[in-house]
């Protein structure tokens, strides 16, 4: 069984001319197949769209994705989407009548149970994140911001680290999508020059809201750490996380994740939709 397509096509090949590998010239979302079924589908697709559109691309149709996907069959994978703006020349210059270039990847769903009961560990990384606002919130393929900071540390009991911007303010994690919890108002950074707009983020907002919290997307700086309540993590793949510890600051109250994790899994449940046709 294969794990990987290039427009549909097993085995998966990609040219070396591809802008995607050169440039970094694309998009990519990834998520949860479980039970068979594609978690908060809608939302990771329009996700992919806005991306697309932000960066000029061809976004393949829903329909197409779809069809890729059935052909890998999953029923518990994590589910890698990525657009390039396909083959070019040599040189920044792109052709825009050039077919963009479609990759689905599934692969091994990670266990995130025990950080869930337990909490995560992260630490502060030194990378800082460059600013571009034209690619806020965008998930495109120049992930070298990331890379760095990853470079950091080899523990593997760190579960993330967390990235602050040329204005010391704390915009995201690594892999994930941070928000800090004092009183009864969240916090989370309005990625207005960097950082990725996760679709478990759009979520976390939503549902906070409605469960009576007071949701601010206003950004703060590590101080702020020492007078949470609590500090979460999102991933698209791992829910909500609780942060148990960040060097010598600690949590314990992990009941928001909790509460985060059941309201959001039942919303995505209904938003999913079959991984293969019936």
């Amino acid at each position: 069984m294969h794990d990987i397509l290039v427009d549909g096509i097993a085995p998966a090949t990609v040219s070396p001319r591809d802008r995607g590998l050169a440039y970094g010239d694309g998009v990519f979302r990834t998520l949860r197949c479980q039970e068979g079924r594609l978690l908060a589908w809608p939302r990771h697709y329009r996700k992919l769209q806005a991306d697309c559109a932000v960066l000029g691309l061809d976004c393949p149709s829903e329909a197409r994705w779809l069809a890729d996907i059935a052909q890998l069959a999953p029923t518990t994978a994590a589910i890698k989407l990525t657009v390039t703006r396909g083959v070019g020349a040599r040189g920044y210059a792109c052709d825009p009548a050039a077919p963009v270039t479609r990759l689905v990847q599934a692969g091994p769903l990670p266990d995130y149970s025990a950080v869930q009961r337990q909490g995560a560990r992260v630490r502060l990384c030194d990378w800082l994140l460059g600013s571009q606002p034209g690619l806020a919130g965008v998930k495109h393929l120049n992930r070298l911001d990331q890379v760095m900071a990853r470079r950091e540390w080899q523990d593997p009991t760190i579960f993330d680290g967390l990235m602050r911007n040329g204005r010391d303010e704390l915009v995201e994690g690594v892999i994930s999508n941070v928000f800090l919890l004092r009183g009864d108002c969240l916090l989370t950074h309005p990625l207005t020059d960097c950082g990725v707009a996760g679709v478990l983020r759009e979520l976390v907002l939503e549902v906070a809201a409605a469960q009576g919290l007071q949701v601010l997307l206003q950004a703060f700086d590590l101080t702020a750490l020492t007078h949470a309540d609590a500090l979460l993590l999102s991933n698209s793949l791992a829910g909500v996380l609780p942060v148990a510890q960040c060097g010598s600051m600690s949590w314990h109250d992990f009941r928001i994740a909790e509460r985060l994790n059941l309201a959001i899994s039942r919303i995505a449940f209904e938003e999913s939709l079959p991984c293969s046709p019936a």
